[in-house]
C-alpha cells in the first residue's frame, strides 16, 4: 500500500511539473501569438450567394459572420471546402493578380448543382479570393461539364447578382 501510495505521489508530482505557468508563457512568444491570430479567424465564406425572396434574383453579399482579419487564402479555401463538401477546391498557387484554383472532380459543380448552383459557387469562391489584396481574377482549373466551365473569373463576371 505504501508503495502504490509513494508511485501515485510521484505521478502526480512528475505531472504538475509538467505544466505550463501561464503567467511565464511558452518559450516561444510568436508561436503563442501565431496561435491567437489562428483563435480570431473563423472558417466562414467572406461573401455569400442568396436568393432574394422579393426580386427572386439571387444576390452576392459580404458575409456578416466572417472575419477577414489575419484571413489567407488557404483559410478563404478551407472554409470554401467546408461549406462545399462535395466540391473539393484546391489552391495552386497566386501569380501576379491572378489566383489558381483546382477542382479534380468536378461532376458535382458541373453535372448535379444546376446552373444557378454552379454560378453561385463560381461568384463566392471569386468574389471571396479577391478579397486577398492583390488577387483581381481567379483561374479555374477543371473538367467543363454542362453547368460549369472552366476559365478565368473576375466579380464583373457575376454583375447579375446585384
Amino acid at each position: 500500500m505504501n508503495r502504490n501510495f509513494s508511485i501515485l505521489f510521484a505521478a502526480i508530482v512528475l505531472m504538475a511539473s509538467c505544466r505550463i505557468d501561464p503567467k511565464k508563457g511558452s518559450e516561444n512568444p510568436a508561436a503563442d501569438s501565431a496561435a491567437l491570430a489562428d483563435l480570431s479567424k473563423t472558417l466562414e465564406v467572406p461573401w455569400i450567394v442568396e436568393l432574394n425572396d422579393s426580386t427572386q434574383m439571387m444576390e452576392i453579399k459580404k458575409n456578416p459572420a466572417a472575419n477577414l482579419t489575419n484571413l489567407t487564402e488557404l483559410d478563404i479555401v478551407d472554409a470554401l471546402n467546408l461549406k462545399y463538401p462535395q466540391i473539393k477546391l484546391e489552391w495552386q498557387k497566386q501569380e501576379g493578380k491572378r489566383a489558381f484554383v483546382k477542382i479534380e472532380d468536378a461532376s458535382f459543380l458541373t453535372m448535379q448543382s444546376g446552373t444557378e448552383g454552379a454560378r453561385a459557387y463560381l461568384a463566392e469562391v471569386t468574389f471571396s479570393l479577391t478579397e486577398i489584396k492583390g488577387i483581381t481574377e481567379v483561374n479555374f482549373s477543371f473538367k467543363e461539364g454542362d453547368h460549369a466551365r472552366p476559365g478565368v473569373y473576375g466579380r464583373e463576371d457575376f454583375k447579375g447578382f446585384n
